[in-house]
């Protein structure tokens, strides 16, 4: 699965996977819980979505954001559909914060909160990371 998503495609980085979408941990912290939400099929642009497809997208959407207010309180996302140095569709999802988070022993701070993010990358140690990815695993 997602073979063709290279950096993305570790089985270990999937937090939900649905028939035609996967949500992935995005170890490049941008935020706290920020995920990738890709299409499992390779789909080099947003015009070769197909209707099924979409369909399915906003239910993973609403289990990702539900997930991340419940955990961490986050109160907007933002989705950037970039796909300059990956060339297939999906999108990079950074919960927002209007507010310091305390969690894994780090107070989070959305510096950019209530612009737009700069996608700027917070060194996040790798056991906090694996943490971070098991709780998000969790139903």
């Amino acid at each position: 699965m997602l073979e063709f998503a290279g950096r993305f495609s570790n089985p270990n980085l999937i937090i939900k996977k649905g028939e035609y979408w996967s949500i992935i941990f995005r170890e490049s912290t941008t935020t706290l819980g920020n995920c990738i939400l890709i299409c499992n099929r390779y789909c080099p642009s947003m015009a070769d979505l197909k209707s099924e497809e979409m369909q399915e997208f906003p239910k993973l959407c609403a289990w990702y954001e539900n997930k991340i207010k419940k955990l961490y309180g986050a109160v907007k996302f933002n989705y950037f559909a970039l796909m300059m140095k990956d060339e297939f569709v999906h999108f990079h999802i950074i919960p927002r914060y209007d507010r310091k988070i305390e969690k894994y022993g780090i107070v989070w701070e959305d510096s950019d909160y209530p612009k737009a993010s700069s996608l700027s990358k917070i060194d996040v140690d790798k056991n906090i990371l694996e943490q971070i990815k098991q709780d998000l695993k969790e139903d």
